[in-house]
This record gives structure tokens, sequence and C-alpha cells, in this order.
């Protein structure tokens, strides 16, 4: 199975590139203290001194943003809006948005493109179909994540328990 060496996710066979990172997959991720040496925070080709530009709500926005800026040859970069405090945590959602980022010598034009295309679309909203038919293609991009256990449910048979029992000792107190 391919891997994600940046973000490490598994991707099924026939997928070579990250959809989140836009880095090639590996077929194996490196050891622990590999990754350690290396620089953790790769830079894309075209980008020396990155400048956040914009901050999408969510991750079809930025999706839609990055696109539009790599069209017009501007290397782009997204990362959870609130990477500088969890940048420790690995597969950081986009919960507090995705932050865009371009080279500083391409701000201007960045930010010109992405103030366009707002306009644009505050002009002709997108369709809701569209919109679907755009989420389900991201969908099908993106790799399955394992579902975690929830602990509460675990705990939740444990709590009825002592509910019940808690009740059972009240009616016999009381009687």
């Amino acid at each position: 199975m391919p891997w994600c060496p940046k973000c490490k996710a598994e991707y099924r066979e026939g997928f070579t590139e990250c959809s989140t990172c836009k880095v090639p997959l590996v077929d194996t991720l490196p050891e622990e203290n590999e990754v350690l040496e290396r620089e953790k925070f790769v830079l894309p080709d075209g980008m020396e001194k990155p400048i956040a530009v914009y901050t999408a709500s969510n991750r079809l926005e930025a999706e839609t943003i990055c696109d539009l800026l790599r069209e017009h040859d501007i290397a782009v970069l997204d990362r959870p809006a609130a990477f500088r405090q969890i940048q420790a945590y690995s597969g950081a959602d986009a919960r507090f948005g995705v932050e865009i980022m371009v080279d500083a010598s391409q701000t201007a034009q960045a930010r010109a493109l992405i103030e366009e295309m707002k306009h644009d679309l505050e002009k002709q909203p997108v369709d809701e179909d569209e919109l679907a038919r755009l989420a389900e293609e991201q969908a099908m991009e993106t790799p399955e994540q394992p579902m975690e256990d929830n602990v509460s449910f675990k705990l939740l048979p444990v709590v009825i328990g002592v509910i019940v029992v808690a009740l059972a000792l009240l009616y016999f107190v009381a009687n």
C-alpha cells in the first residue's frame, strides 16, 4: 500500500500523489528517527519564504483556491490554520480553517486572484448540484481514515449499570 511520507496517510493501490500534501507517495514509511533527522517542514518547489494569504473555512474551499493558484503557476502550501499551536500533532484537520500560503514574492498576485474569485462567486453563486459533485469528487480522492474507538460508547454500559444500581438502592431506602 502506498503511503504519504509527509502526513503518513495510507492510500489504496493506484494512487501516486497525496491529495492533501501534493507529494509523491512511497511504498514504505521511513523509520521515526529518520524522519526526525530530516527537516520536518518541507516547502514546495518555488517557495522560499511562505506567507499566509488566505484562511479558507473548509477543505473544499482551500482545495478550490489552491487549484486556482496552481493554474496561475503559483507555488502553494496549505495547512490547518491552527498549525502553529498544534504542529506537534499529526493528522490535524480543518476544524479551525485551512491556511493557504504562497511565496512572499507572489502574495500580491495570489491575493488578487483570490479576491477576483470571491467577487465572481458573489455575482454568480455556485449551484447546489455543482457543490455536491465537488464534495463527492473530493471524498473519492481522500483516503479512508481508520475509525477510532470512542471511549464514551465503551463506558455507556458501565454508566447505565451504575444508574440502575443507584435507582434500586434509592427505591429500597425510600421504602
